[in-house]
């Protein structure tokens, strides 16, 4: 299934989010003969599909998310559906509408959840996309799925760059505090809290946000400080151990 969302005012211009259109534009304004297939990696929770998101909207490019139990012609056809272009019979011919839908679209492929597509041996389907269509692909994935990629040298040789997601940042907390408790104002020394908890794992910090602005409706609170808040825990710390006589 090709990863769908609302947008609205919800996609910030997070770190992020920057880097991955900045690595698009790079690699779609790439000189004549060089590869046009890039990476954006890192551990989840860090807005690799968030920002995938953006980019698909901002810059017309297909975004194909794929999942776990997916087939090769489960893929061939996410594509043409983004294209489009109804499928015909037959993979080949299949694989010939891509690549001539994406030559002449003149778009961007990105392919999320790129581990999965490697696991389910769709990689060099992938590489041809490229190949067939001279596009550039854009694949995202896991840390290590540079590491993974290295076992293709025909993918591997094909690759422009390789770019690392990196954790959130105190303007990243800000930014998504206008999503996820916009009915709030909660200070900086609260929002670097709340990063260093989680670790600037962009999900975690968009939860613990709204847990904060839950909090401070239910206390009939227009601000939060670090210091109002104090001690109290966060929606995203341990999880809660085993109750007693119910184990």
């Amino acid at each position: 299934m090709t990863q769908h969302m609302s947008l609205g005012n919800n996609i910030k211009p997070l770190r992020n989010v920057a880097a991955l259109v900045a690595l698009i534009k790079r690699v779609e304004r790439r000189s004549f003969g060089l590869p046009g297939m890039a990476a954006f990696y890192g551990p989840p929770g860090f807005g690799k599909t968030y920002a995938a998101c953006h980019a698909a909207a901002a810059m017309d490019a297909i975004h194909v998310s794929v999942q776990k139990l997916w087939t090769k012609k489960t893929l061939l056809t996410s594509v043409l559906r983004e294209l489009s272009i109804v499928p015909r019979s037959t993979m080949a011919d299949m694989m010939m509408q891509v690549n001539e839908g994406l030559a002449i679209s003149g778009r961007t492929l990105i392919i999320d959840e790129s581990d999965y597509a490697i696991a389910r041996g769709m990689i060099e389907i992938i590489r041809d996309f490229h190949d067939g269509s001279s596009m550039p692909v854009i694949l995202i994935g896991m840390e290590l799925l540079p590491q993974k990629l290295r076992q293709w040298d025909l993918v591997d040789g094909r690759m422009l760059a390789w770019v690392g997601a990196e954790p959130a940042d105190l303007r990243d907390a800000q930014l998504l505090s206008e999503v996820y408790a916009r009915d709030i104002n909660v200070d900086d020394a609260l929002l670097e809290r709340i990063v260093d908890v989680n670790k600037g794992n962009i999900r975690r910090i968009s939860t613990d946000l709204a847990y904060v602005c839950e909090q401070s409706q239910l206390q009939g609170a227009k601000r939060m400080t670090l210091d109002a808040w104090g001690d109290a825990p966060f929606l995203r710390g341990n999880a809660p151990g085993p109750r007693e006589g119910l184990a």
